[in-house]
């Protein structure tokens, strides 16, 4: 089912996702109350409002925190990916100012990784993270600076400087392969768990209009957070995916480069 929502766009997944679990929540909640509202005591009551609050608060701070660290983690990969741009753009200065024939060819090689990595976004590094396009031709493009000749005090420093950024650059792709991978999926079924035992708790609270509107509020509002810690945990793919901009302000600035020169 996520892998649904993963293809809906943001503005329809969205009010879906928190619609689904308000309803789904809403439906344990009735059937709850209907199983237990003959046998429900005054001591039973008030051990039921105990639990629903503590667990409701329980459920709110795993999901908080939970949401916090899923932030982090996709901020992480999108600063990464903003970093490895501007790397990338002091390997083709670098290389741009070593005036071989070698550094010219490498030049047409880190464009064409540029390239391939703004035309295919994340595609290829879904479905075959160490084989894909971008992998490989950037393998190829690690390799030969690390052949690189230098025959001057000049090209010294410059390929100290390429040596020390492409292996920045490696380390933030790698980050991104990892990224790329399935995740497990226990937090899901966490939280489906929590809000199952929160409704069963809750129905110690007669169904009325009200009690109905407040519940309602309160799940469409944890399917909310649900649904951005989900797609969050998956940020090279979905509504919130990341997107490759960083690699196109940077194709569009090389471009301007050599059309001054």
């Amino acid at each position: 089912m996520i892998d649904l929502f993963n293809e809906l766009p943001f503005f329809i997944g969205l009010p879906i996702f928190m619609i689904l679990v308000a309803v789904l929540a809403a439906i344990i909640y009735l059937v709850s109350n209907n199983l237990v509202r003959n046998h429900i005591k005054k001591e039973h009551e008030r051990v039921g409002r105990i639990l629903f609050r503590t667990s409701a608060s329980l459920l709110a701070l795993i999901l908080s925190l939970t949401f916090a660290n899923q932030r982090v983690e996709y901020f992480k990969i999108k600063n990464g990916l903003e970093i490895e741009a501007a790397k990338l753009v002091d390997v083709y200065r670098d290389l741009d100012l070593y005036e071989t024939t070698e550094a010219e060819s490498l030049i047409d090689e880190l464009k064409l990784y540029i390239k391939i990595t703004v035309e295919n976004g994340w595609t290829s590094i879904e479905k075959d993270a160490f084989s894909s396009k971008e992998v490989l031709q950037f393998m190829k493009i690690y390799k030969r600076i690390h052949s690189l000749q230098a025959e001057n005090e000049m090209q010294v420093r410059l390929r100290n400087n390429m040596l020390s950024d492409i292996d920045d650059i490696s380390d933030y792709m790698q980050i991104r392969l990892y990224t790329a991978l399935e995740e497990p999926r226990e937090l899901l079924y966490t939280s489906i768990f929590g809000i199952l035992v929160v409704m069963v708790l809750f129905s110690v609270y007669t169904p009325d209009k009200l009690n109905i509107f407040f519940v309602t509020m309160y799940n469409l509002f944890l399917g909310l957070v649900l649904y951005f810690i989900i797609m969050m945990g998956n940020p090279l793919k979905g509504p919130l995916q990341i997107k490759a901009k960083p690699f196109q302000l940077l194709a569009e600035t090389i471009i301007k480069n050599e059309a001054r020169n």
